[in-house]
């Protein structure tokens, strides 16, 4: 099956190109499958991180105000406060309204000095706009909650791209709040809506994170394909239609893997 000698005429049966283009199919189907199932988003939704967060803040305030609620204020302890849950989430490879540490949202308001009555906290990530972010948390019952809650009087929020699991992603922390007043510092603080959106599915990043392996296993089974191609002709095989057809296939997988290892559906090492 592998050691080549005169009763395989020197191709073993494991190593002719036949059984590599099953090689081939095995590795297209494990690139494209296990990306998916570790899909995290496009990589990045754009440069300008800054004008990323003022269309979010500007789209989630026309929502409020076609539906008849007052505009939010930008308040910099809650921008600060996002920025820190952003970090974290990156820091400490998880993207959940929960932290490994027990850490949440309202922990790192807290930490910025903000006293709140009311507060709120959207999630997303993986999307390619910010139209398509609002479109998406208007879509959600929990979302649309916390955007159009006329109790909310402030907003902060955070753009930012790093690896979360193993991919790289765009995520978004979007922080809502009222703050507390002299005339309500009696009140219990409470907290509204956690909620945080699903990644829309994008063949833009619908591979395995890490293609480094994939390329090493493709070169030996290219290599290996070559080799037995030279083993036809001294052969004499190659004039055979079947064996010409097949090893054709075989070169035209090949290419296709590389061409899948290469462009765009490939994730960001």
């Amino acid at each position: 099956m592998v050691v080549p000698h005169r009763g395989n005429a020197f191709r073993p049966h494991a190593l002719q190109h036949s059984a590599l283009s099953l090689y081939l199919f095995g590795l297209m189907v494990a690139q494209v499958a296990f990306g998916v199932t570790l899909y995290s988003g496009p990589a990045v939704m754009g440069a300008n991180t800054e004008a990323l967060r003022n269309n979010v803040i500007v789209l989630s305030n026309m929502e409020r105000q076609k539906n008849g609620v007052s505009a939010l204020f930008v308040n910099d302890a809650l921008n600060e406060a996002a920025e820190e849950k952003l970090n974290d989430m990156f820091d400490n490879n998880y993207w959940d309204h929960v932290g490994p540490a027990g850490e949440t949202a309202w922990d790192f308001i807290a930490g910025t000095g903000y006293r709140y009555e009311v507060a709120g906290e959207n999630l997303a990530r993986g999307f390619e706009s910010p139209e398509k972010v609002v479109n998406a948390w208007m879509s959600s019952p929990t979302h649309r909650e916390n955007i159009l809650n006329a109790r909310f009087q402030e907003i902060g929020l955070a753009v930012g791209s790093g690896k979360i699991k193993g991919g790289t992603t765009t995520v978004i922390v979007q922080l809502f709040g009222r703050p507390q007043t002299a005339f309500a510092s009696q009140r219990s603080s409470t907290v509204l809506g956690e909620a945080k959106l699903i990644p829309e599915l994008d063949t833009q990043n619908a591979t395995l994170p890490s293609r480094s392996p994939y390329f090493f296993v493709w070169a030996l089974i290219f290599g290996l394909i070559v080799l037995d191609g030279v083993m036809l002709r001294k052969l004499g095989l190659h004039t055979s239609r079947k064996h010409l057809l097949s090893f054709r296939v075989s070169l035209a997988m090949s290419a296709f893997m590389l061409l899948l290892l290469s462009i765009g559906i490939t994730a960001i090492i």
